[in-house]
């Protein structure tokens, strides 16, 4: 598990045959090159899977202002939002809803019930398999800036894959199958909703 961002970054640039930097900030090119894409390549891992330690909880309470056209309602996310996984109103899942311009938007009168995937900062909160992608999906990034090889770069995006795959599979097995609710007439258990 890391501990840092530099040691993501750093054990990155080693896969890369690179030397390790000392902050985010050294003046190398390899360090500008960290500062530039870690953000990035971190929001985007985070939000390729809901991972079992990025995932948070929300209430939602709806904008002053009308919703538009579409939805009657409109719900500011959280500001550390990534992706949206579920949207609920009580014990119910709300059925039609989507994400636009920093909102959830739905016609269900709230407060809503939130479950996302955060933006995290902290490193030493991430799962180790996490930690792996991360380093992976930094190499795959930094090949070709920092080697000019498109064949590395090529060979670091199937190892980010494969880690991704490993890394998924692993953190989907760490919770219960979620149940679907017992249908509440015979008409609903028919039609299967």
């Amino acid at each position: 598990m890391a501990t840092s961002v530099i040691e993501i970054c750093n054990n990155a640039l080693v896969d890369l045959g690179e030397e390790a930097i000392v902050s985010l900030s050294d003046n190398t090119k390899a360090a500008r090159l960290c500062n530039q894409r870690w953000p990035a390549v971190r929001d985007a891992v985070l939000r390729a899977h809901p991972w079992n330690c990025a995932v948070r909880q929300a209430e939602l309470a709806a904008r002053a202002e009308a919703a538009g056209w579409q939805y009657e309602h409109a719900y500011p996310l959280p500001t550390d939002c990534l992706r949206v996984l579920a949207v609920r109103c009580g014990e119910a899942e709300v059925e039609a809803w989507e994400v636009q311009a920093a909102s959830v938007f739905c016609d269900v009168p709230g407060p809503l019930e939130l479950v996302y995937v955060a933006r995290m900062d902290d490193p030493r909160l991430f799962d180790p398999l996490l930690c792996e992608v991360l380093t992976a999906r930094m190499c795959a990034t930094l090949a070709y800036p920092i080697t000019a090889s498109t064949a590395l770069a090529q060979s670091f995006w199937s190892l980010y894959a494969d880690k991704l795959r490993e890394a998924r599979g692993v953190d989907a097995r760490e919770a219960s199958a979620p149940t679907a609710p017992a249908p509440t007439t015979w008409l609903s258990a028919k039609l299967g909703r």
